[in-house]
């Protein structure tokens, strides 16, 4: 057999996983017909010669008396050679060389084999909250980039554990190789799963089975990308919220653990935290009388913070009446909303009670508050203080029994800085204060909120469910939702409506989410013709703006005339930034 050759055998240290206990280390000594194994020492010198006073001595007539040594320490072996002639695989040595395991030291005619034994496996390193944090968000990069899944699991201890070093050997007897193990804090041990593919619960089954005599209170909750979320925030917080929702002994997905509200007729999925905490101020608030103002941006789901404060008071035997304020003039406005006497205006024919009094008993909600002319917030301000209110055209004051929600997207507090809204009827109205955080910051509620509007959009159609690809969650997780709940609901109707099979891929999905998301996304093929969504859109313009030019402006009637709610009328006219025409202003 031809031995490697080493031209040079300079004497730098080992590979750090060289670097093992010495007294594993021997030489295999081959002279004549014989063998034998000689063990180095853990710390000193091994002299090598023909002398007597030598510790390996050899008998080949050309072996000087002191041919060479091998010196130990700290786990690492060197030989020098002491001007007598050594070869190390073949190659003279120049003065000296770490010895590796395999190196076949030749002196005269005996050879030498450097011999060490395996060494056991390095303990697996438990890394702390900031390195997960950064592995984690290193395996969510790939997971979006490539479409593999990965999966963090948080495992709850019950308490901190007392025997550390034993926690440690269970975890390393029962982890694959590719797992990575850390602290997320005193009680909570944090596992990322590479590429699990959906077989989750086999793993965390084995761990917490496995700490169980330590830890009988142990219980887990994990959560996957791109399924749960797309960063490592994300992740965190839903298996988090998970674990929290997980019995002792048992395992909890982020689906499972995601909250689900009755809302009147509508149930309500609250995933995210932040959202689960909002949704139990609304019932606390419920139980009072107090006027809420509910803040947030458009589509944020203003209406339902607004229905749950109704559905959840002793209020929710009688009606929960709304009114856009944005969308009908002043005089249209104060009629449904304080009522008119007949004659009062052109065209009151008859007397009508307005929505305050049509309320009693219950909830009237005013959506865009902000809007209200300085007209109508005076005489707002006189009902909430006296609470009575008289209709249009008429003296007599009629006592109400309601309570009064109000929303906007603007902020009101600018508003009343500005002089454009009245600061005593601000204070009335925030009795209590709900925000609600936009859907980019509450990204656990994304991706059950896309199946659902999926599942709902797929059976309204009578078609068989769609399913959303890994691939395309990942993009609607990077997406930055300016329209809030409202431009997912849409777009899952589009996907419905214009995807053929059963699973929507990144291709599938409209290209101005790419503009706003920074990862790659996975190119579309060329098309023959326009996209459909661009159509839809620009027909919506058109519509909108005809109808409007056919009623000189008067938007409820022009809502009537293309068959749209009053509200999604005005909310599209903001969508497409439509203006009535200053001729048509002029004519009317």
């Amino acid at each position: 057999m031809t031995l490697p050759a080493r031209a040079e055998l300079p004497a730098s240290p080992p590979p750090p996983d060289e670097r093992r206990d010495a007294t594993s280390a021997y030489l295999v000594v081959c002279e004549h017909a014989s063998s034998a194994a000689i063990p180095l020492p853990a710390s000193g010198t091994l002299r090598i010669g023909r002398a007597p006073e030598v510790d390996l001595r050899l008998t080949d007539g050309e072996v000087a008396p002191l041919h060479a040594r091998i010196t130990t320490s700290n786990g690492i072996a060197t030989l020098r050679d002491l001007d007598a002639g050594t070869l190390v695989n073949g190659t003279p040595l120049l003065g000296e060389c770490i010895l590796r395991p395999g190196d076949v030291i030749s002196i005269g005619a005996t050879a030498l084999v450097f011999t060490r034994a395996p060494a056991p496996p390095s303990p697996r390193p438990f890394l702390d909250l900031p390195d997960l944090r950064r592995r984690l968000e290193e395996e969510t990069r790939r997971s979006v980039r490539h479409g593999r899944e990965v999966t963090l699991l948080l495992i709850d201890l019950g308490e901190a554990p007392t025997d550390l070093p034993a926690v440690h050997r269970i975890i390393e007897r029962v982890l694959r190789t590719g797992d990575i193990v850390g602290w997320g804090g005193p009680s909570q041990l944090v596992v990322l799963l590479p590429e699990t593919a959906g077989t989750t619960r086999v793993p965390a089954g084995r761990i917490l089975r496995a700490l169980f005599p330590l830890a009988p209170r142990s219980r887990a909750g994990f959560a996957s990308c791109p399924g749960d979320g797309s960063d490592a925030d994300t992740l965190f917080a839903g298996a988090r919220a998970a674990a929290a929702a997980a019995p002792p002994g048992a395992i909890a997905s982020v689906a499972e653990a995601a909250g689900t509200l009755r809302i009147g007729d509508r149930t309500v999925v609250a995933a995210d935290p932040a959202m689960a905490r909002l949704f139990e101020l609304c019932r606390r608030l419920a139980a009072s009388d107090l006027p809420v103002l509910i803040t947030g941006e458009t589509g944020a789901g203003k209406e339902i913070a607004a229905a749950a404060l109704h559905a959840w008071s002793p209020r929710h035997r009688r009606r929960m009446l709304s009114i856009n304020c944005a969308a009908l003039p002043d005089t249209l406005l104060e009629s449904e909303l304080f009522g008119h006497e007949r004659g009062a205006f052109s065209g009151a024919a008859a007397a009508k009670p307005g929505l305050l009094e049509s309320a009693a008993g219950g909830t009237v909600f005013l959506d865009e508050i902000g809007d209200l002319s300085s007209a109508a917030q005076a005489k707002l301000l006189r009902v909430l203080e006296t609470r009575r209110v008289s209709r249009l055209g008429s003296i007599q004051e009629r006592p109400i029994d309601v309570r009064l929600v109000a929303a906007t997207n603007r902020s009101l507090e600018d508003d009343v800085r500005a002089g454009t809204f009245r600061r005593d009827l601000f204070f009335r109205l925030n009795g209590a204060t709900v925000m609600l955080p936009p859907l980019r910051d509450r990204p656990l509620d994304l991706p059950p909120l896309a199946r659902a509007f999926l599942a709902d959009a797929c059976a309204r159609l009578h078609r068989a469910p769609l399913a959303l690809s890994p691939g395309a969650m990942a993009r609607l997780g990077t997406h930055h939702w300016p329209g809030n709940i409202r431009e997912l609901r849409n777009l899952m109707d589009f996907l419905a409506a214009t995807v053929p099979g059963d699973t929507i891929d990144p291709s599938a999905l409209p290209t101005s989410h790419d503009r706003e998301t920074p990862v790659a996304a996975a190119p579309v093929p060329p098309r023959a013709f326009r996209n459909i969504y661009d159509e839809i859109r620009e027909l919506e313009r058109d519509r909108i703006s005809a109808a409007l030019a056919a009623t000189s402006g008067i938007r409820v009637r022009a809502a009537e005339l293309i068959g749209m709610p009053l509200r999604t009328f005005v909310t599209k006219m903001k969508e497409h930034q439509i203006d009535v025409p200053s001729s048509v202003r002029r004519s009317r």
